[in-house]
């Protein structure tokens, strides 16, 4: 009799074998070579995700440091701005420190002291003539002339010897710089007799006698004439020669200092 072996742990082995080889030779081989371009767009995806996210943080470093440079100006701005401020204050109190030294100079250069002004009536006056009273009118300023500067008018008055002494000194006055010109006039000039008094001895001495004392005859005149608008800055030497020392200081000072031109 046959007897059958009948090895089924090898049977089965092979069976498991011959299905893993015929698995693995019906497998389709993976080509890189056919994947590169899927690849290559993975890789320019992936780029331009990081291109754009280092785009985004870029852009947010540099709005943070555009707003804190704006922070920056305006902090700036705000400063400048009281800088002007006070700066516009400054300017302020020195165009009023200027005009009120501006003023004070005009002042100063329109002074013509009495002092001065009687010591040149005095050394143009002839010693023919005698001043009686000097009188001082104020007149303001008519609306149409331009200014509103008043005129000092001067009125005067006395005894003179003969009407060539009264001409005489009304020419040596419009000469005078002190004095306008054209404003010095004679007002009245006419024969009286001259005022003469005699003491109460002299006079009782001549009633005694009976001697009548006859006065000769003189012109009385009147002249009238305005201070001048020159500065006193141009009246230096007069001033200084009619005793105005103190005036003429001041003014030289001012010319040191530049605020009044020589």
């Amino acid at each position: 009799m046959y007897s059958l072996d009948v090895n089924f742990l090898k049977d089965r082995h092979l069976d498991e074998g011959s299905k893993t080889t015929t698995a693995v030779r019906g497998a389709t081989p993976i080509s890189w070579r056919k994947q590169t371009p899927l690849l290559i767009g993975l890789g320019v995806g992936a780029s331009l995700l990081g291109l754009t996210a280092l785009l985004g943080t870029m852009l947010n470093v540099q709005k943070a440091q555009t707003q804190a440079n704006i922070k920056q100006l305006e902090a700036e701005i705000s400063q400048l701005n009281a800088k002007n401020q006070s700066l516009q204050a400054m300017e302020a109190k020195v165009k009023a420190i200027d005009e009120e030294a501006s003023a004070l100079v005009t002042v100063f250069n329109q002074i013509k002291p009495w002092s001065a002004i009687l010591q040149e009536i005095r050394r143009r006056t002839p010693p023919s003539v005698q001043i009686s009273t000097i009188e001082e009118t104020t007149i303001a300023a008519k609306p149409d002339s331009g200014t509103t500067k008043p005129t000092v008018q001067l009125t005067i008055a006395g005894y003179a010897r003969s009407f060539d002494d009264v001409n005489n000194f009304l020419l040596t006055l419009q000469n005078s710089e002190f004095f306008k010109a054209s404003a010095t006039r004679l007002q009245a000039a006419k024969k009286e007799k001259f005022p003469l008094e005699l003491e109460e001895s002299a006079r009782a001495n001549f009633e005694k006698r009976q001697i009548e004392v006859d006065f000769p005859q003189a012109v009385q005149y009147t002249i009238s004439t305005e201070l001048s608008d020159i500065p006193a800055s141009k009246l230096l030497p007069s001033l200084a020669r009619d005793g105005a020392v103190g005036l003429v200081t001041r003014i030289k000072t001012l010319e040191q200092k530049g605020a009044v031109q020589p």
